[in-house]
């Protein structure tokens, strides 16, 4: 069981205190001072450790800004490099791209195809309609 007893002496407060194994005296105005200062101390203490950690999350995010820059840097340099390969392709392929029609008549001659005869062609008429309809007579005329 804990017994505190207060007694002043002269000016001086001073508190003893009976723990049942030991006896402390204690001076109330050093007492004061002391949870002062540390009160102090602990304030100072979590100022500069917030500051420091601060800093640390500062200097990580110019890191993380410095390495994002580089690879934005590579980047745009494969970008410009894939457009010139993109416009030399482009280029291929509009060469490339130009039809012979002659080439193309020629090589369906040799294949065997002709052109319709006049019987294979019919034309319809359509009235103001979208569906085409086909006339039976011209089916067995050809």
């Amino acid at each position: 069981m804990k017994i505190t007893t207060d007694y002043m002496i002269g000016n001086t407060a001073i508190q003893i205190v009976n723990t049942g194994k030991k006896i402390k005296v204690i001076d109330v105005e050093k007492q004061k001072v002391k949870k002062r200062f540390i009160k102090k101390l602990l304030a100072a203490v979590i100022s500069s450790a917030l500051a420091f950690g601060g800093c640390f999350y500062v200097l990580a995010l110019q890191n993380t800004e410095v390495i994002l820059n580089q690879k934005v840097y590579a980047l745009r340099g494969q970008i410009e490099q894939l457009e010139k390969e993109n416009s030399r392709i482009q280029k291929e392929n509009e060469e490339n791209a130009m039809t012979d029609y002659d080439e193309i008549l020629k090589k369906a001659h040799e294949m065997g195809m002709v052109f319709p005869t006049n019987g294979q062609i019919y034309t319809y008429a359509g009235d103001k309609s979208t569906a085409v309809r086909i006339n039976d007579d011209a089916i067995e005329g050809s």
